[in-house]
């Protein structure tokens, strides 16, 4: 009986091994078909990305520099002749505006007065002496021809032209000395030679000064003049020479330290590159910087903007549109994304201005707002239109 058991035992366990054998087998034979079978392709999906409209247009670069206000004219007045400070002017003061021609201090040199009434006599003594040379002179030629001579003497001391020329002579040069003497006077006086700002006053009454002391320092109020130096990239975006110079070409004046700005115009151009620098200047002037109605004063700095020519066939992008290897990344025809290289013709705070291929000149092409480097060319996209350059732009305008 026991023997009789092992044996049908034995026969389960086959037959169960079998049947998981062939479960296994089926098992395995149907993943097999499900791999074999193909499997439906599923679609392309596209990425979603912000794009801006943008075409052609003109533009015209801000070329900012900065400078410092200087006057027309700085001058440190001396004195002409010596003397005693007799008189200073209550306007003569740091800080106070004198017109031309105001006297501005007094020498006292009894010396010079002296010197003007020598010069008088000396004068005087020429002239009368001049006057006797000239009635010998007539007496002479009067008593060579009496003598009934019809030639020329052959010496002109017979006829004392020599003489007369020299009598001449001494009244010319008293009348020099005199007039020496009379401006020296004249000197004591000393005059303001422009309308002018007061920087310093170097003098005090009965200080006594040589010629050649200085008195003071003086700006000149009429123009205030501003010099910047230009790079070669900057002078390319400008018109030329002729056209700052002749007219009104736009130029703001903004004070560094106050919101005050001021209109002015383009003064001088240099026509030379500097050695060191390798720049070339531009002159800016204010005309009455002091008459303002925020007075620009001497010695200010300042940011002078200038209005660049206009340039065509360009695209106007957000900064942040241009990628850090310089490309420019856009959707073409199948809203696939496509790029180029490019080099801004210049940037402002918010924009970057780009030339575009000349194949792409003549239609509006959606441009990425913010590329990544991991991007690939020929990538499906749906775009998200936001505002243009131009639009908001506008909107600022407005706003404003």
């Amino acid at each position: 009986m026991t023997r009789k058991l092992q044996w049908i035992y034995l026969l389960l366990a086959l037959v169960s091994i079998g049947c998981v054998y062939a479960y296994i087998t089926y098992a395995v034979e149907e993943q097999n078909n499900k791999v074999r079978q193909p499997r439906p392709e599923s679609p392309e999906q596209a990425l979603e990305m912000s794009v801006i409209n943008v075409g052609m247009g003109s533009y015209a670069a801000k070329i900012t520099a900065s400078g410092l206000a200087q006057p027309r004219y700085s001058l440190s007045l001396t004195s002409q002749v010596s003397g005693e400070v007799s008189q200073v002017s209550a306007q003569f003061e740091s800080g106070q505006i004198v017109k031309k021609g105001h006297l501005l201090a007094t020498l006292k040199n009894t010396e010079l007065d002296s010197a003007v009434a020598s010069a008088k006599n000396t004068l005087a003594s020429a002239e009368l002496a001049l006057k006797e040379e000239i009635r010998q002179g007539e007496q002479a030629r009067a008593e060579w021809e009496a003598s009934g001579f019809t030639e020329e003497p052959d010496s002109d001391l017979v006829l004392r032209e020599p003489q007369l020329i020299a009598a001449q002579a001494e009244v010319a040069a008293a009348k020099a000395e005199l007039s020496n003497a009379l401006n020296d006077v004249k000197n004591t006086k000393i005059i303001a030679p422009f309308d002018a700002l007061v920087v310093a006053r170097s003098i005090s009454p009965g200080a006594y000064l040589s010629a050649s002391t200085e008195v003071g320092t003086l700006y000149s109020i009429d123009r205030a003049e501003i010099s910047i130096d230009l790079a070669n990239s900057d002078w390319l975006k400008l018109p030329d020479t002729q056209t700052l110079l002749q007219t009104n070409w736009p130029v703001t004046i903004q004070s560094v330290d106050s919101p005050a700005q001021w209109q002015g115009k383009i003064l001088h151009v240099g026509l030379h590159i500097d050695e060191s620098t390798r720049m070339r200047s531009l002159t800016v002037a204010l005309n009455n910087p002091l008459s303002q109605s925020s007075p620009l004063i001497p010695g200010s700095f300042v940011e002078i903007s200038l209005q660049g020519k206009s340039l065509d066939k360009l695209w106007r992008l957000p900064n942040t549109a241009l990628s850090k290897k310089s490309e420019i990344w856009y959707l073409d025809e199948d809203n696939r994304l496509a790029t180029f290289d490019t080099t801004p013709r210049f940037v402002d705070e918010q924009y970057v201005y780009i030339d575009v291929p000349e194949n792409m000149h003549d239609k509006t092409y959606q441009v990425l707002i913010q590329p990544y480097n991991s991007y690939i060319k020929g990538t499906l996209v749906t775009p998200i239109i936001r505002a243009s350059a131009a639009d908001n732009a506008a909107t600022q305008d407005v706003t404003q």
